[in-house]
């Protein structure tokens, strides 16, 4: 069970995910790792690896297959609120969007408080403020998250760093069990699942200008259940764009931020454009990861990424325009020279420094969900109360 922060609180965990290396299900992972409850139980509304890791952690887990449309989304709510009504939690966790709109029905009608854990940018216009309402609390994994539910009490509680990095030659090493050569001439790593949103056709785009052509690409991930057909329709554009010799697909590769030392830079490149999808990283765990091996980032886009790589003594990356494969390369021809690399190596280890750890986190939630669970004389209680907000983290 969890070796850490104890608490007697009974909590019924739902996830949307059956992915297990995706950003929110790592911070879900983690916290369930280093918090002691009384009791936990899982609901995950897609089948996958995530069961089988979070196993030794929870007493119970029932998978609920759950689609993207408002009658799915209601007909997984009928099938959880049996399941809270015999469980009778102190506490509902919703990790993510799609897990609270399932959840917050059924867990109001039995009166049982919940706790909105937000991760990322996917309807926020819609969804982001009735949510916000409907939630005892709301944590969110940055303050630009926090922003779209319109509350002004969100806990904002940045993840935190799990797994020191390998340095280089222990992480080429590693990463070689995976297929991974390292080619003569610097390396930017892709490190997600393989969905259009995730911006890696930006990245083999930019490989074809001639600002980098001295650079290769390493892709860590795989096919996403949303976006079947995605590695394929990568490779195919690889080869239509003559780079194909420069850029490796690993497929996906267990704890991977581990490893990113072997790398010269890490691009994240979510965009717009994905029906559904958000046009932006909510946190964004691969260049936290990336900062605190001391690699530079490339981030398309604006918003809590953006503003860490900023935030350093010097940059600890470069910002490049959303779905622009041009701008892109311009930031890695800026990254090709050494003086200009070490500096802003140098910067990404500083603000790495800023990221609470497993353990930090794990109080900082514990605290939240005791207020929520048992809540005292001036806390909030029920669906709609309200907690006094705070930052935990950079």
């Amino acid at each position: 069970m969890a070796d850490g922060v104890s608490t007697g609180i009974r909590l019924v965990v739902v996830s949307a995910f059956g992915t297990a290396t995706g950003g929110a299900e790592l911070w879900l992972r983690s916290i369930l790792t280093h918090c002691e409850f009384d009791r936990v139980d899982l609901i995950l509304l897609e089948d996958g690896e995530l069961g089988t890791v979070l196993a030794p952690l929870v007493q119970s887990i029932d998978v609920i297959p759950t689609g993207n449309s408002g009658p799915a989304i209601a007909a997984a709510a009928s099938r959880v609120l049996p399941i809270l009504r015999r469980l009778r939690p102190d506490v509902v966790v919703s990790n993510g969007v799609k897990a609270q709109s399932v959840a917050v029905g059924p867990a109001q009608v039995l009166r049982i408080p919940t706790v909105w854990v937000k991760h990322d940018h996917s309807y926020d216009s819609s969804l982001a403020r009735p949510l916000g309402r409907l939630s005892t609390s709301v944590v969110a994994a940055s303050a630009e998250l926090a922003a779209a539910t319109g509350r002004d009490d969100v806990h904002v509680l940045e993840p935190p760093w799990s797994l020191a990095p390998l340095g280089r030659a222990d992480a080429v090493a590693a990463l070689a069990g995976h297929g991974y050569r390292p080619p003569t001439g610097p390396v930017v790593a892709c490190v997600s699942r393989l969905a259009p949103f995730k911006g890696v056709d930006v990245a083999i785009r930019s490989l074809a200008y001639r600002q980098s052509t001295r650079w290769h690409l390493a892709v860590l991930g795989g096919d996403d259940r949303s976006s079947p057909g995605e590695l394929t329709r990568l490779q195919d554009l690889a080869k239509v764009l003559g780079v194909a010799g420069r850029v490796q697909f690993l497929g996906p590769v267990p704890d991977a931020g581990r490893y990113l030392a072997a790398f010269d830079a890490v691009a994240v490149l979510t965009r717009p454009g994905q029906a559904g999808a958000p046009g932006q990283e909510g946190y964004g765990t691969v260049a936290a990861e990336a900062m605190l091996a001391g690699v530079p980032v490339v981030y398309a886009g604006r918003g809590s990424v953006a503003r860490r790589i900023e935030s350093g003594p010097g940059p600890a990356g470069l910002v490049v325009r959303p779905g622009d494969p041009r701008d892109t390369a311009g930031a890695l021809q800026i990254l090709a020279d050494d003086s200009t690399w070490f500096r802003f190596a140098e910067s990404a280890r500083r603000v790495a420094e800023q990221q609470v750890d497993e353990t930090e986190a794990a109080q900082a939630f514990a605290r939240i969900v005791t207020e929520v669970g048992m809540p005292g004389p001036e806390s909030g209680s029920g669906a709609g109360g309200r907690g006094t907000g705070g930052i935990v983290g950079s």
